[in-house]
């Protein structure tokens, strides 16, 4: 689990989350380890609350300075001993009985490679409120088992960019690291994760999809805004630009599994509504627009979709997206 500054109250939700379902699992199963990007807030204390909770299983290490989030991530890895390793979010949380639930899954096949989990989204500004993702980027129902490098890229892959949703073995992931080098890892940018699980893949085809969501993924939190100056418009330009390289570089910029992860993204973030959010943002404006539509045709100028309904909205100015989102919501309540 990495974190960083501004993260103390979340990665308390978090590890009381974990803390909760622990004290059923056998002795030595479960092992924390948080790896602090060099934060000056109550991270510190945050985890030294927790310690008797855990004992010798809350494992940590601080950077004295932010080193980045490639570096931080690895660190939290190299604290680890045990046969697998959980990629966490300090800002999201397992939900009641998800470990219990990956432990079965481990259990299932003992040469896999890793896991892929579901989640349930919530918007803290609406905790009432839960969503599934979108079933068009989910595996086909019924699937759990892969042993095709291919199948499991074309299925798993814009999954697999969350990082809390992934669970890796070990000592693949060191090769893995290690067969890639700085280079290799850097490639990933902001998601470092992301060539190495490809490698891990490749060499070793074994991977389960874990249908039942374990974990809770609390979205509207300040996490993005904070780390992105400007808010959600530049983290989408960042996270659109990154994928985008990242994919071409593993599977070809024409490839079908490129354009196929790609058009994952684009149906959970660039649709219609997903733009219309953006543009309505506190200090969107037109340099931002602009910089967003040519992000967003670079990224997606092959998807059919993107031209015919995100496009307009992209071109349509500030002062008619919202007249306009609530005609078509007036609109459709009245047909439904």
């Amino acid at each position: 689990m990495p974190t960083h500054h501004g993260r103390a109250e979340v990665l308390d939700r978090a590890l009381r989350s974990i803390a909760a379902q622990a004290r059923e699992l056998p002795a030595g199963a479960l092992e924390v380890c948080v790896s602090d990007n060099g934060s000056h807030d109550a991270t510190q204390d945050v985890l030294a609350a927790h310690r008797p909770s855990f004992g010798a299983g809350l494992v940590s290490f601080r950077f004295e300075e932010n080193k980045g989030f490639t570096a931080n991530l690895l660190k939290a890895v190299a604290l680890a001993r045990g046969d697998f390793c959980w990629l966490m979010g300090s800002d999201d949380e397992i939900e009641p009985g998800g470990i219990a639930t990956v432990l079965v899954a481990l259990d299932a096949d003992p040469d896999l490679s890793g896991l892929t989990l579901n989640r349930r989204n919530v918007d803290d500004a609406r905790p009432e409120e839960t969503h599934a993702d979108d079933p068009r980027v989910l595996p086909p129902v019924g699937r759990a088992e892969y042993t095709d490098a291919e199948q499991i890229f074309a299925e798993l892959a814009m999954l697999q960019d969350y990082i809390s949703t992934q669970v890796v073995r070990r000592d693949r992931w060191n090769a893995a690291v290690t067969e890639l080098g700085p280079d290799g890892i850097a490639a990933g940018l902001n998601f470092p994760h992301l060539p190495i699980l490809g490698a891990v893949i490749r060499r070793a085809p074994r991977w389960r999809w874990v249908a039942e969501p374990v974990i809770c993924h609390r979205i509207g939190l300040r996490s993005v805004q904070d780390t992105f100056e400007g808010g959600l418009t530049p983290y989408t330009i960042t996270v659109t630009a990154d994928r985008s390289r990242i994919w071409r570089a593993m599977f070809g910029r024409r490839s079908r599994l490129y354009r196929l992860a790609m058009r994952k993204v684009w149906l959970v973030q660039a649709h219609p509504a997903a733009l219309a959010h953006l543009k309505q943002q506190p200090g969107q404006s037109l340099a931002l627009d602009l910089r967003l539509l040519v992000c967003l045709v670079r990224a997606y100028w092959f998807v059919p979709g993107f031209w015919v309904q995100s496009m307009p909205v992209l071109l349509m100015p500030h002062g008619l997206i919202g007249p306009t989102l609530d005609a078509a919501r007036r609109a459709k309540a009245r047909i439904g």
